[in-house]
């Protein structure tokens, strides 16, 4: 551990740039956020709701695919299964009010059905494009022709609205271009039925009372798709924002934590230094420690070995500091420790326990254990505006702590004089 790490440069010491840097941030030692499976199901607080029974039903996963194209297919799957069943029940409809008159429109919904059940088959076998063009051309010629046999006063035209919403469910970011065409010739389909065919020239008359409750069940039924669709929707954008935060926090996680140690890094300590040590700051007290003699072992025995005593470590010392306390790998063997609105006294007695829950429980490694002690320095932190003038003390104090012999626990005030030996900027302590 050399001293020179505190000797400012041009552009400051290593602490300023860090204060400089950002606020301060408590870091949580619980464990990275999790992700992947809550991320694929439906939150719970959804799950009763009707944009949860919406998700669960067209969001259910189908086939192999994953991520959007997989999102897309199960949509795409759903779909094609609710157009089947429509598609039967007004074939069966047709059939049974004038199997002569609508033979023709009824043996063109046989060749529908075929065409669903292909893009359903298509789905499941993971060819998310192919049953996404199917789920939205068939419609389209469906509806122009039904609506060319019963005349548009019946509703089957209203199903091409849903086009503007099912694009963006049912197909993904990457095929843009597709859904472009597809709300083109759905848009290009609903006018040529709504305009150009006319109210009275249908193929087909039907009473007017039945055309009636024919529009009412196609716009409910419109309305309906429209629906989920949206609902779907809202739940992925709101899914796509909690997977980014997840995302966010973990990466945060990672950069604030030493991951052999599980304790907080360099950075994390600073920041909190950094806002103990301005003039509103609250009291605090801030220690070091060095494992003693640490090199010795990784010489003997490996640095494996070692890496397995600074893991243990890690976790017993998280186990005696209050939730207000932070502890931190400040490099090497060495820890840092920050103890807000202790006195120094009390600050002793923490640093005391804390060292001999390192030296009093052996480590075992590999067949054999380690006796492993720690020298703490501490100090009584000021409020300067900076935690430099701290960090110099807590260290001096540290190697006051090692030429007494090791395993102890020494202190420094903030206006104890430092002699010559221990203010000097370089010092070497190999084999402490």
């Amino acid at each position: 551990m050399s001293r020179s790490r505190w000797q400012p440069d041009a552009s400051g010491t290593r602490l300023e740039r860090a204060e400089a840097a950002g606020p301060a941030k408590r870091l949580s030692h619980r464990g990275p956020p999790e992700m992947g499976h809550a991320m694929t199901t439906t939150p719970a607080r959804a799950r009763g709701t009707l944009t949860g029974i919406a998700v669960r039903v067209l969001d259910r996963r189908v086939g192999a695919l994953t991520g959007a194209a997989g999102r897309a297919v199960s949509t795409t799957h759903s779909f094609l299964v609710f157009a089947l069943v429509l598609t039967l029940s007004y074939a069966a409809f047709f059939l049974t009010y004038d199997i002569i008159g609508l033979g023709s429109l009824i043996v063109a919904h046989i060749f529908w059905v075929a065409g669903y059940v292909a893009g359903i088959l298509l789905a499941r076998l993971g060819r998310q494009l192919a049953a996404a063009v199917i789920a939205f051309a068939v419609p389209a010629v469906q509806m122009v022709t039904a609506t060319a046999f019963v005349g548009w006063e019946a509703g089957m035209h209203l199903y091409l609205l849903t086009g503007g919403r099912l694009v963006y469910v049912m197909l993904t970011e990457r095929q843009r271009w597709w859904r472009w065409a597809t709300l083109i010739v759905a848009l290009i389909a609903f006018l040529l039925c709504q305009v150009v065919l006319p109210a009275d020239g249908a193929i087909y008359a039907m009473p007017d009372a039945l055309l009636q409750t024919l529009f009412s069940i196609n716009a409910l039924l419109t309305a309906f798709i429209l629906f989920m669709a949206a609902a779907l929707a809202h739940y992925r954008v709101e899914q796509a924002r909690a997977l980014a935060d997840l995302n966010a926090r973990r990466a945060e996680f990672l950069a604030n934590t030493d991951a052999l140690t599980g304790l907080a890094t360099r950075r994390p300590v600073l920041d909190r230094l950094a806002v103990l040590a301005s003039p509103d700051g609250e009291d605090f007290c801030l220690a070091i420690g060095d494992l003693d003699r640490f090199k010795a072992l990784n010489d003997e025995h490996g640095h494996s070995c070692g890496d397995t005593v600074l893991e243990h470590l890690g976790a017993r010392l998280r186990t005696h500091l209050r939730l207000t306390d932070s502890v931190g790998r400040w490099g090497g063997e060495e820890f840092i420790f920050v103890l807000p609105e202790l006195s120094l006294e009390d600050a002793v007695g923490t640093m005391k326990r804390i060292r001999a829950a390192v030296s009093d429980a052996p480590i075992a490694c590999d067949g054999h254990t380690h006796h492993v002690t720690m020298s703490v320095g501490l100090t009584v932190g000021d409020h300067s505006g900076t935690a430099h003038h701290a960090l110099i003390r807590a260290d001096d104090a540290l190697y006051d702590a090692k030429r007494k012999g090791r395993d102890q626990v020494s202190t420094t005030m903030p206006d104890s004089p430092v002699d010559a030996e221990t203010s000097g900027r370089h010092r070497a302590r190999d084999g402490a």
